[in-house]
């Protein structure tokens, strides 16, 4: 396990080796066990022991110049918390505790009953007392997850009302000797005579535990996601004042479209057959003269998404847009509803209207929809008679423009209650300007009186809803230009070398893992041979999260390598799309992704990919991976045949889905650099980092474009993420060079 063995990196030492072997992986290193090496400690293990003196035999900490026994005079104050920070699953270093309990005297706690009185109330929810520690008296995050560790510790103790045993202090000031005893002072200049084996064995045994982090679900990037939180937190206390379920109360939820399960297709059964059919218009091949291209199936998911969401605001289908039921009232109205006339000055979308007329006119337009639809099916048909006979010739009457209407409504709904962004706005048109266009494919169709205009793909273009719509598209499409974005990009943004140290320090805890499990397996195949003991179930354990440990290593490294969408990945196929290359031209066997115009997003316009290589320092591993630990995550099933898929779910053994890949990078960017980095904001990275700290030609950048399968515009405009003062920085400096003059001697 050569390859797996390596340190990690500082990152003062990592750089940017997209194609130069960046990921620190040894050429052609075997994947048989290798020889023990001995493990350094990583950066953060005793860091802190430099900066204090030795300690003496009681375990007290003497400063560098031999001064006292303390370096901080908290022990009388803060005597309980001093043994909690010390003692048990926490077992900080003295001059680690010492640091803590000095910041929290400096921000103003007294003793151990100020600290349990500040944290009583967060005992439920410890990561409170380690992000006010951050946000109001400004410590940092790893000083701040310690200290809540110890903190609710003491709070606990106090609560079951249990006294520290005398016993764990002598027991800690032991410990305390053993590991300074042990720590390293310099790796690169004092000689230590111990062999590889008991350096690793005993650095092994005084690693701290890491400090727990806040909870990765706890951490919203989104203005959006903190409001729906706010709402549903809401929703659930007032759920419990009440005595009802949160579903009962939850009217403010956000799932209001129509949902692809048994009760709703009984419920809208003309919809869904419609709904049906609008997944083949947009998928095969129509062979009528208005059809359109097809486009992809994960895009047309996503319009059918918006589809399904639309509608069922039409309908109002779970009963929590409107505060009136208009198919009850339908009865009680003698008059026919007339729909009030846009002038034509100004857009719906863009003129100034009041919420109380917007919801009067979305009423309006329901109301309108249902009682055509009455008078078509019969006034004697009941509300359900109505519901399930609905139709889209009943939402979108005519061609005309004015059958925009109840999508202009829709809009206008999302943007007051939902908050939409520009952005999001023009993918739900996108999606509804499709559902338009199936409706009047028919029609367009059978007419001979319309005359295509040049710029128009298909005669649907020319049908006058539409045509509306793509101007309520564009529109939103400039406004998302100018947008700032709706997430925090300080919580989520990595610098590419920050990302290249997640992959080191991931690929440094797999090493550890395989470690452990190799040790005890030994152990156990000897105590077996010995003694006739059968293996221990905890081995099986073991290996599926050493399994799932290495896909998650190799899935980074991945993105490192080949900076893709997340589906190229998560859909690799062996000997399909994913196969080994024997190194005959240079000697270094690499594994190659090779796309067809059918496998990635772009391939209409760019055609089949030049094959993407990965790294050749990277085939050990992907070699031990598919050989070794791959088939324990795969289903044990003998009536169907294996998988072909690289990458698995653990627990269902499926292959991944793109909600598996967004965690997958999300969770292990979280736990080693605090940032929730999703995969396609690693496209965005990469060009940041080119662009900002290369002297890459036009060239070269054109060449990344299309290793990445996108243009050098959409390179510009999309994935660039400098700001403006490191746009125009270059222009400074050519400004700057072109008006030095040397003064004449």
């Amino acid at each position: 396990m050569q390859y797996l063995r390596k340190p990690p990196l500082l990152l003062a030492l990592l750089s940017w080796r997209l194609f130069q072997g960046g990921l620190a992986f040894a050429p052609g290193a075997s994947t048989k066990r290798c020889q023990r090496q001995p493990l350094k400690l990583q950066f953060d293990d005793f860091s802190d022991l430099d900066l204090v003196g030795n300690s003496d035999v009681n375990g007290n900490v003497m400063p560098a110049d031999g001064a006292g026994p303390n370096v901080c005079n908290n022990s009388n104050d803060f005597v309980e918390l001093q043994s909690t920070f010390q003692r048990g699953s926490t077992s900080y270093s003295a001059s680690v505790s010492s640091s803590l309990l000095q910041k929290l005297k400096s921000s103003g706690f007294q003793n151990d009953n100020d600290v349990v009185s500040f944290a009583m109330d967060f005992v439920s929810r410890p990561e409170v007392i380690s992000q006010i520690l951050m946000q109001d008296f400004q410590w940092n995050a790893i000083d701040a997850h310690r200290a809540r560790v110890g903190i609710t510790n003491l709070v606990k103790d106090r609560l079951q009302t249990k006294n520290v045993d005398d016993g764990t202090l002598l027991q800690r000031n032991e410990m305390l000797s053993n590991i300074y005893r042990h720590v390293p002072q310099s790796s690169d200049v004092v000689e230590d005579n111990q062999s590889a084996d008991e350096k690793s064995h005993e650095q092994e045994q005084v690693a701290q535990p890491k400090p727990k982090l806040a909870p990765w679900k706890s951490v919203l990037v989104n203005d959006k996601a903190k409001l729906r939180r706010t709402v549903k937190d809401r929703k659930k206390l007032s759920s419990v004042d009440d005595k009802t379920s949160p579903a009962d109360s939850d009217k403010d939820s956000y799932n209001y479209g129509l949902i692809d399960n048994h009760a709703d297709r009984a419920a809208y059964h003309t919809l869904f057959l419609e709904l049906d059919n609008l997944w083949s218009f947009m998928t095969v091949h129509q062979a009528a003269s208005v059809a359109e291209p097809p486009i992809r199936e994960r895009t047309a998911e996503v319009y059918m998404r918006h589809a399904r969401l639309f509608l069922g605001w039409v309908v109002d289908a779970r009963e929590n847009v409107m505060d009136m039921n208009i198919l009850n009232e339908l009865d009680d109205e003698k008059d026919a509803v007339e729909l009030p006339t846009p002038t034509k000055s100004s857009s719906p979308l863009t003129a100034s209207t009041s919420k109380a007329s917007a919801i009067r006119e979305a009423i309006d337009v329901r109301k309108a929809m249902w009682k055509r639809l009455k008078q078509r099916i019969g006034k004697d048909a009941t509300a359900a008679d109505m519901k399930r006979n609905l139709s889209l010739t009943d939402i979108f009457l005519d061609q005309n423009t004015e059958s925009a209407k109840c999508i202009v409504q829709y809009i206008l709904w999302m943007r007051s209650e939902r908050s939409i962004s520009s952005n999001y706005e023009a993918n739900i048109l996108r999606g509804l300007i499709k559902i338009v266009k199936f409706r009047f494919a028919g029609e367009v169709n059978s007419s001979t009186n319309k005359l295509q205009s040049a710029t128009s793909k298909t005669p649907l273009d020319d049908i006058p809803v539409v045509i509306e719509l793509r101007k309520f598209h564009r529109d939103a499409g400039n406004r998302s230009k100018k947008a700032p974005r709706s997430s925090d990009e300080g919580k989520k943004w990595l610098d590419w070398s920050e990302y290249l140290e997640v992959i080191e320090l991931l690929k440094a805890d797999l090493g550890g893992m395989i470690d452990k499990y190799e040790t005890e397996a030994n152990e156990q195949s000897a105590n077996q041979v010995d003694n006739g003991v059968k293996p221990r179930k905890s081995l099986e354990v073991q290996q599926k999260e050493i399994a799932t440990t290495f896909q998650h290593y190799l899935i980074l490294s991945f993105f490192a390598c080949v900076p893709d969408r997340q589906r190229t990945f998560r859909e690799l196929q062996l000997d399909k799309n994913f196969m080994r290359i024997d190194g005959e031209s240079n000697g270094e066997d690499t594994w190659v992704i090779r796309h067809s115009a059918d496998d990635y997003k772009t391939g209409a316009t760019y055609g089949e990919r030049p094959p993407l290589p990965l790294l050749p320092s990277l085939t050990p591993a992907i070699d031990d991976f598919i050989e070794r630990w791959r088939p324990c995550l795969l289903r044990n099933s003998d009536d169907s045949p294996p998988s072909s898929f690289l990458f698995h779910q653990p627990k269902t053994g499926n292959p991944l889905s793109a909600n598996s890949m967004y965690q997958i990078v999300s969770r292990c960017c979280y736990k080693y650099k605090e940032k929730k980095t999703n995969p396609h904001l690693l496209r965005d990275m990469i060009v940041t980092h080119v662009r900002k700290n290369s002297d890459a030609s036009e060239k070269e950048l054109e060449a990344l474009a299309l290793y990445m399968g996108h243009s050098v515009q959409m390179q510009r405009d999309s994935y660039d993420r400098r700001t403006l003062e490191q746009k125009v920085m270059p222009a400074v400096s050519l400004m700057q060079s072109i008006n030095s003059v040397d003064k004449p001697q």
